[in-house]
């Protein structure tokens, strides 16, 4: 099983590993996350829904769920995405998404491939200027599916359609951001990644994705953290949100900037 999953991710740039973690112990996690994010108002977005304001997801999730931090930090998830990125990775950022009914999704976009001004007002390479190499992690807290708004993957291939590097596929995409522009769209085909709980998904930073609307009645909460080449020399993590803490783009667009 383990080579058919390394092996999907090395043609795809993405793959789902089915009943990863058991169902009782995300249930658990999901319980201890509603509770304490609502005493968190730190790196907090949030979207109108019906009039109301919702809450869109939560940044920096595992420095207040230790339950959290012990799952995705676990030594069986680390040894799978080493294995599969064939290098030491550690956890560069996290968030919970909520996306209520009626939240509203993502427009098509790669990871990590947009230009931003540090403090100074100077341009930075996005997430480039932390490591070369990011694998993300996709664990949902309740099932999800089309209707409910999942998350849609492109192969890491389509991508080598607009370009092979930072720079280029970057200067392909909307500026400063790092949506798709819609002429090149059709260069992409998406799979719905249709998850119950328990199940996890990997997929490489250059897999373009998107998710669509929740459409449903029921809420559709989704952790996700991003791995990065380990770095022994920082700590990639504290510089990446000291960086857009303080960065010269506003909270707006930093909601957008640094997905």
């Amino acid at each position: 099983m383990e080579k058919e999953i390394k092996e999907h991710y090395k043609k795809n740039g993405w793959v789902i590993v089915r009943n990863f973690f058991r169902k009782k112990y995300i249930t658990k996690i999901k319980k201890e996350l509603l509770k304490t994010t609502k005493k968190k108002k730190s790196f907090c977005y949030y979207e109108t829904i019906n009039g109301k304001k919702k809450l869109r997801r939560i940044e920096k999730v595992t420095d207040y769920s230790k339950s959290c931090k012990n799952i995705i930090c676990s030594k069986q998830t680390l040894n799978l995405i080493n294995k599969l990125g064939q290098k030491r990775y550690e956890l560069f950022k996290d968030k919970l998404n909520f996306k209520f009914p009626g939240g509203k999704g993502y427009l098509p976009h790669i990871d990590g491939h947009f230009y931003w001004k540090d403090k100074n007002k100077k341009y930075q390479n996005g997430w480039k200027k932390y490591s070369s190499d990011f694998i993300n992690l996709v664990l949902p807290l309740e099932k999800t599916n089309i209707a409910n708004g999942c998350i849609y993957v492109s192969n890491k291939k389509n991508t080598n359609r607009i370009g092979n590097s930072f720079s280029k596929i970057t200067n392909r995409l909307t500026l400063n951001t790092p949506n798709i522009k819609k002429k090149d769209i059709n260069k992409f085909k998406f799979d719905p990644i249709e998850l119950k709980v328990g199940d996890i998904c990997f997929f490489n930073w250059k897999c373009a994705h998107y998710s669509e609307n929740n459409q449903s009645s029921k809420s559709r909460m989704i952790f996700y953290a991003t791995y990065c080449k380990k770095n022994k020399n920082k700590d990639l993590r504290k510089l990446y949100y000291f960086d857009k803490q303080n960065s010269y783009n506003n909270k707006k667009n930093k909601s957008l900037l640094f997905t």
